[in-house]
């Protein structure tokens, strides 16, 4: 044997290993996952690379990095995308010889639509938030809705005229109605119904699938059918015969399984009854024959025919106040003449009473003869304002006392409302062509 055939059958295998690792050479293919929008890498992005029937997956890191290892053939392959925050992506490469190992392939991959929303500020308790601004309405009255909606009556230079009702969500007017009458204010009926009265017309205002509607109601019927329903229970109905020009009321427990109905308690202000009735006695002799022939009519003392004609305009003239509210299981009725806090069962039947004395000293209180309840939260507030200044009195429902207080932060404020743990009102700034805004401020408590 020669040394030249020795020497080929040495460089023998190391030709053969050198054919055969150059035809099946491995390359490695880099993938770069980048946000279009901001160039941002974008990390675990789900990727997966098809190869004739070979599949690879694999997820991008923190630098929007990802890698793969083929074989470096003249096959077509695939590269596809997954990702939550963005839309899939589909990729088709042709493989050819290159001299670098390497294969650097960028993926820009487009987010899927978003709704940005705006930035969300937390204020403290005490620090009003607009709710609603504008340069073209004034707001003139608004109810907060169970959903967190507002329903604003608004009007854009004088007030109850070319009036419109807004349904905003607290970014974006939903819809709006022009109202043909001069709107006076909104009112919520004991099922939670929201009416605008109107000069001569009530409407009730219907908002469902982001559309509003109005539908005409009676005024008569309303004031006297739905009006005086105060609240109701699972079979009870309560409601009263309050008239402004009387100085005495009642309410009633209606049930509805029978249609009895039944006197619950009697409100009366014995010193305001006692002037109303002695208005007769210095009228002149001419009214007391008017009034007597009316008490032939109709049955009605003429002592009351007076009263309501002629003692109802003087400045010592008030209504008898006494609210009735639903809390819980249980009707609370708030006698500020007897000075008496009187709570019934669902039935109608006195549970307890306790006394109410914070109403006293409304020189040096400011009470305003107002309660508030807010229905998330079944409490009650007493509204008091001096100069001004307007506070909110947590009452405790044990003790008829006032347990806090909260100092609203705007002087001269209107149309408070209470929902949610927020306490709602108008505002203007004094001598300011500002228009009049809805505000919010959360509670202390």
């Amino acid at each position: 044997m020669s040394i030249q055939t020795s020497i080929l059958k040495l460089l023998l295998p190391l030709v053969s290993w050198f054919f055969i690792t150059t035809a099946y050479a491995q390359s490695v293919v880099r993938v770069s996952c980048i946000d279009r929008n901001s160039l941002e890498p974008i990390a675990n992005v789900y990727l997966a690379l098809s190869l004739q029937d070979s599949i690879q997956t694999c997820k991008s890191n923190v630098a929007g990095l990802a890698q793969f290892v083929i074989l470096d053939t003249k096959e077509l392959f695939y590269i596809s995308s997954e990702h939550p925050m963005y839309e899939p992506l589909s990729y088709r490469h042709q493989s050819v010889r290159n001299t670098s190992d390497t294969l650097f392939i960028k993926l820009v991959l487009k987010p899927i639509k978003s709704q940005s929303m705006d930035q969300v500020v937390v204020k403290p308790p005490g620090i009003p938030d607009t709710v609603f601004k504008s340069t073209e309405f004034h707001v003139a009255d608004f109810e907060v809705t169970d959903s967190g909606d507002y329903m604003l009556l608004v009007y854009p230079k004088r007030s109850g005229h070319n009036n419109a009702i807004l349904w905003y969500d607290g970014i974006n007017v939903k819809d709006s109605l022009s109202i043909h009458g001069i709107g006076i204010n909104l009112i919520k009926d004991y099922r939670d119904n929201i009416h605008v009265i109107c000069q001569e017309e009530v409407y009730h205002i219907s908002y469902k699938n982001d559309s509003l509607a109005l539908f005409s109601i009676p005024k008569d019927y309303f004031l006297d059918y739905v009006l005086p329903i105060v609240d109701t229970t699972t079979s009870k109905l309560f409601f009263s015969n309050f008239n402004m020009y009387y100085p005495a009321f009642d309410y009633f427990a209606l049930d509805q399984i029978d249609s009895s109905y039944r006197k619950i308690i009697h409100i009366e202000d014995p010193l305001m009854m006692e002037l109303y009735r002695s208005e007769y006695k210095w009228v002149d002799v001419r009214t007391r024959l008017w009034a007597k022939q009316k008490e032939i009519e109709t049955g009605v003392d003429a002592q009351i025919w007076v009263g309501a004609n002629y003692f109802t305009q003087s400045i010592y003239y008030k209504v008898p106040f006494a609210p009735l509210f639903k809390i819980q299981d249980s009707i609370y009725v708030l006698d500020f003449q007897s000075d008496q806090m009187t709570v019934y069962t669902p039935m109608g039947e006195v549970s307890r009473r306790t006394p109410l004395l914070f109403h006293y000293h409304k020189d040096k209180t400011g009470w305003k003869r107002v309660i508030l309840k807010d229905e998330s939260t079944q409490a009650l507030y007493a509204l008091f304002e001096k100069d001004g200044i307007s506070m909110l009195g947590k009452i405790d429902l044990t003790t008829g006392q006032i347990h806090s207080k909260h100092r609203l932060y705007h002087k001269y404020v209107e149309k408070i409302r209470i929902h949610r743990g927020n306490v709602y009102y108008i505002y203007r700034p004094f001598e300011s062509i500002q228009k009049r805004f809805l505000y919010k401020e959360r509670l202390f408590d």
